[in-house]
């Protein structure tokens, strides 16, 4: 299945329960510097750091890309056979489920899930069989994770309504109205219309967290990455975790009298120094699932002299079964004046390349994704000012050849072109090309992408 490339479901928990709220306006627009020239997809915002020595933190290419991670975990061989399993496990876990078997049912998605570990329908469905068994966690987790796995409109709508309910049950009647919000954006339904206006009846607000960034009360640490391990929540998910080696570099050496060296402590490298006392460093996560596979998520960190913000950029989704492989990789962070007056904006691009297989209906799905966001930087602390997709492709076709499939093959490549000035962005099409996003001039922090994570929820 196709996901967006933000948000794995095994971390957007965290994510909706950061602390501070995305603001919209930013500065007066009538300020800002003049646009300069259209950029493409390819050669991106990496033109122009204006202010300072900053310059491009550009990563290097991952080991394998997600094709490969996705075949590593592929045998092709048994796929057949595995295909075959796993409708079965899906077929019995709905017949135990309409029987009120939740037990079995659980049993059976859980299977069909050690074939096929991001399928959205075995996830949805696995979740709602754990709310009915009262399982409130379990339920949680694995519908947050078939929401970051749907492709379909109205399969993502179905399951953020189930995301609901399982929220208004833990009591979060906020975080439920927005879940319902969600759903309704995409398909119109009078059951979870009915659920929301209830909610919003007895005072609950549908206002989205995605786009917020988390505060860290103390000083910026050297190593940014082990200091935020330590925050993250125990999760029988995973046995261990780990900060990318790449992202941190030795500290500062110094010698004592005795001529004995000391110091030197790995410290997470710095992408971007905007000056004022600001600086950005991006850096990895590794999670080690108990079930083999890992995740990678990419954290994006503000220094703000005696305060530091971290925000997710995305993941890498990698279980080490089934026909799935994902990978996120930094290609720069520069600063650059678009709004006008105070401290430069920061421009964020990232790409993510996703492959995933579908064994039930033997549809292999490939998307590649250049994704641009803007940071501001002005005020008390960093925000999100908009985001937006600048270029995918996507490939389909069968998974296992030779196999009656769904899939109609495919391969399509879309793009746009955008500049930024005066307080917004101008994305306008590329002569014989699809467009990516949708086109026109927005103003930074009113557009509907307030973030990354938001392109999940933007139609």
């Amino acid at each position: 299945m196709i996901t967006r490339p933000v948000i794995p479901a095994t971390s957007l928990s965290l994510v909706l329960s950061l602390a501070l709220a995305c603001g919209g306006g930013g500065k007066d627009a009538s300020t800002g510097a003049p646009a300069e020239k259209p950029a493409t997809a390819e050669k991106g915002a990496e033109k122009g750091a204006e202010k300072g020595s900053a310059k491009p933190a550009v990563a290097a290419s991952p080991k394998k890309s997600a094709r490969e991670k996705a075949l590593a975990g592929f045998d092709a061989g048994a796929a057949k056979a595995q295909a075959t399993a796993f409708r079965e496990h899906l077929a019995a876990g709905r017949k135990a489920v309409k029987a009120k078997d939740y037990a079995a049912g659980i049993a059976a998605f859980e299977a069909a899930l050690a074939i096929d570990a991001n399928n959205a329908s075995a996830l949805g469905e696995l979740g709602w069989a754990a709310y009915n068994a009262g399982d409130l966690d379990k339920a949680e987790r694995f519908t947050r994770q078939a929401i970051a796995s749907a492709s379909q409109d109205k399969t993502r709508g179905a399951v953020l309504y189930n995301l609901g309910r399982i929220l208004e049950d833990r009591g979060q009647k906020d975080e439920a109205a927005v879940s319902y919000q969600r759903s309704l954006q995409l398909r119109p339904n009078d059951t979870v219309s009915g659920r929301l206006a209830a909610l919003q009846a007895g005072g609950a607000a549908a206002e989205d967290h995605v786009c917020d960034l988390q505060r860290h009360g103390a000083s910026p640490p050297q190593d940014l990455c082990a200091a935020f391990i330590t925050t993250l929540k125990p999760d029988d998910l995973y046995e261990g975790q780990s900060c990318l080696a790449s992202d941190t570099e030795p500290g500062e050496t110094a010698v004592d009298a005795a001529g004995v060296a000391y110091g030197g402590e790995p410290r997470t490298k710095i992408a971007l120094d905007v000056g004022d006392g600001v600086r950005v460093a991006t850096f990895g996560v590794e999670r080690m699932m108990t079930s083999g596979g890992g995740t990678t998520e990419v954290y994006l960190a503000v220094l703000f002299g005696d305060r530091w913000y971290t925000t997710m950029l995305g993941a890498e989704y990698n279980p080490g079964v089934g026909y799935i492989g994902e990978s996120l990789v930094v290609d720069s962070v520069v600063a650059q004046e678009i709004v006008g007056g105070g401290r430069p904006e920061v421009v964020v691009t990232f790409t993510w390349d996703h492959h995933d297989g579908d064994y039930g209906d033997n549809v292999m799905e490939g998307e590649t994704e250049k994704v641009v966001g803007v940071l501001g930087l002005d005020g008390e602390a960093p925000r999100w000012l908009g985001a937006f997709s600048a270029a995918s492709s996507t490939d389909v076709g069968p998974m296992i050849e030779g196999e009656p499939s769904e899939a109609t093959p495919s391969k399509r490549e879309k793009k746009v072109e955008y500049r930024f000035g005066g307080g917004a962005v101008e994305i306008g099409e590329v002569a014989g090309s699809e467009p990516s996003t949708k086109v026109g001039r927005f103003e930074l922090g009113a557009m509907a992408a307030g973030c990354p994570g938001g392109l999940n929820y933007v139609l």
